[in-house]
């Protein structure tokens, strides 16, 4: 009986030990392409496509000290395969880097891009990074920061 019992318990364990480790691998979360989203005259964002709105109110005021920067602008915002968001916009010096947390989406990384800011921000997926073009520039991106400089 007491031998009945201990094989009982381990197989129970083990049951309950598989299920808390299921893992569905490999996944990739990168969408092909940025997404410009207008931002509304509340400070919102939609993107339907990939369910996803949010305020931009912090962000605009992270990068220009100003709450009410966002009016009549727009956001380039893409996803990598890791499931970071990047987000960026004409005139920003960084791209922000979010992860996603309960009901938000909080700030990974600030990667300072240049001094002046950006004239013509887009984004691509490529495999490993993120790629940002602007003007005649490239960079490579990762939730880190700038893989390889300028090209």
């Amino acid at each position: 009986m007491n031998y009945f019992k201990i094989l009982l318990t381990v197989g129970v364990i083990a049951f309950f030990a598989a299920c808390s480790s299921l893992k569905l691998e490999p996944a990739q979360f990168g969408w092909p392409i940025e997404s410009v989203l207008k931002i509304d005259k509340d400070g919102f964002v939609k993107e339907d496509r990939h369910s996803v709105s949010f305020s931009t109110k912090a962000l605009f005021f992270e990068e220009t000290q100003d709450s009410l920067a966002y009016a009549g602008k727009s956001i380039r915002l893409i996803r990598n395969n890791e499931g970071y968001y990047f987000m960026t916009a004409v005139d920003f010096k960084n791209v922000y880097v979010f992860t996603v947390t309960k009901n938000a989406l909080s700030l990974e990384n600030k990667i300072q891009i240049n001094e002046t800011g950006l004239i013509n921000p887009a984004f691509n997926q490529r495999n490993s990074f993120i790629e940002l073009l602007d003007d005649t520039k490239s960079y490579k991106l990762t939730s880190e920061g700038i893989e390889e400089g300028v090209k």
